[in-house]
């Protein structure tokens, strides 16, 4: 089968769709990502937020004719209608968790499941070598690691900075905070502890940070999937992050640490930064003293023996081979 596949421009969702292409690819379908070859095509999947369809649709308006699948995230218990308006067009929509898809699925019932592909890097010598330069050369403390959106509210770098002062305060000097900031950047250089490392990044120089760091942590609000999260388990990192949301869809408490969180209304910071969400929707608020104590927890080195083992089991749960065999589960739905 040909299918058209319409790429992201945002790196992260672009770096997925990629992989898909290479399930899609080892199904033996013959994938592009030109809008010219979409003529040609017997089916399409548009990998991108639902706001931009509507000109991938004007650009290319062959798509009207044929089975189309969205690949698309939420991040809340309550789908904007902005989405809801967005989403019509499609004969299918596919969305990487469960938490995603019943938000979806609570307006758009044609939603499934369909996880990110996780898999460990590898990354080059010149990777390795950016990387030792970003954190300052020898390893002198524990490393905790986190990707992060610092303009963002729902990636919450406040309450992961108050945290990490707190752990500060009782470890002392042992324990950083590498922190990956992307798109508009905070300067942190002041902040005792924080190592700041800016810019885009290829998939190799953050599989070496990856491997250079010795815990990863979240205190988000909400995750449609979590990918840092999940690259760090397929390293076998100690993963600490909020238990609810899309991580939760392959983080327990034999493979990583679930911090303890409370239920809130989002908040009006959130809802004048990104006005899709709204105060009638709910995200999780993360419990800083506990966080604090599993952060302690681990940088001490209590953690059970087989956590990093299990944590990469992550790898064949998500792996090509398993993410391929339901694309073509999915695939044969949207054809039907």
């Amino acid at each position: 089968m040909r299918i058209f596949y319409h790429l992201s421009h945002y790196i992260s969702h672009r770096l997925s769709g990629l992989d898909f292409t290479e399930c899609l690819r080892f199904l033996g379908h013959e994938v592009s990502h030109a809008p010219e070859d979409a003529d040609l095509a017997d089916a399409a999947v548009l990998h991108d937020d639902p706001l931009n369809y509507a000109a991938v649709y004007a650009h290319c308006p062959v798509l009207r004719r044929l089975p189309v699948a969205a690949f698309c995230v939420w991040e809340s218990d309550v789908l904007p209608e902005a989405y809801v308006e967005a989403l019509r067009p499609v004969r299918r929509i596919w969305t990487p968790s469960s938490f995603s898809c019943a938000a979806i699925a609570s307006r758009y019932p044609r939603a499934s499941v369909l996880p990110h592909v996780v898999r460990r890097r590898n990354p080059g010598a010149d990777d390795l070598s950016f990387a030792v330069h970003a954190l300052g050369g020898t390893k002198k403390a524990f490393r905790f690691f986190s990707i992060i959106d610092s303009v963002n509210p729902r990636k919450n770098i406040s309450g992961l900075l108050s945290a990490f002062a707190a752990l500060r305060r009782i470890a002392g000097d042992p324990a950083q905070l590498v922190l990956k900031q992307y798109r508009s950047c905070f300067d942190l250089s002041s902040i005792p502890g924080v190592i700041s490392v800016e810019g885009d990044l290829s998939a190799g120089r953050i599989a070496a940070l990856h491997i250079l760091s010795d815990a990863y942590v979240s205190a988000h609000h909400a995750e449609g999937w979590g990918l840092g999260i999940s690259e760090a388990m397929a390293f076998g990192k100690p993963v600490l992050a909020t238990g609810w949301s899309g991580n939760m869809d392959f983080m327990d408490q034999k493979n990583s640490f679930p911090v303890p969180y409370r239920l809130s209304r989002i908040s009006g910071e959130m809802c004048e930064r990104i006005p899709l969400f709204t105060r009638d929707m709910t995200w999780a608020d993360i419990d800083l003293n506990a966080l604090v104590a599993i952060m302690r927890q681990v940088l001490e080195g209590r953690i059970p023996r087989d956590l990093p083992a299990k944590a990469a089991e992550i790898t064949v749960r998500f792996g090509p081979e398993a993410v391929a065999r339901r694309m073509a589960e999915l695939l044969d739905d949207l054809l039907a």
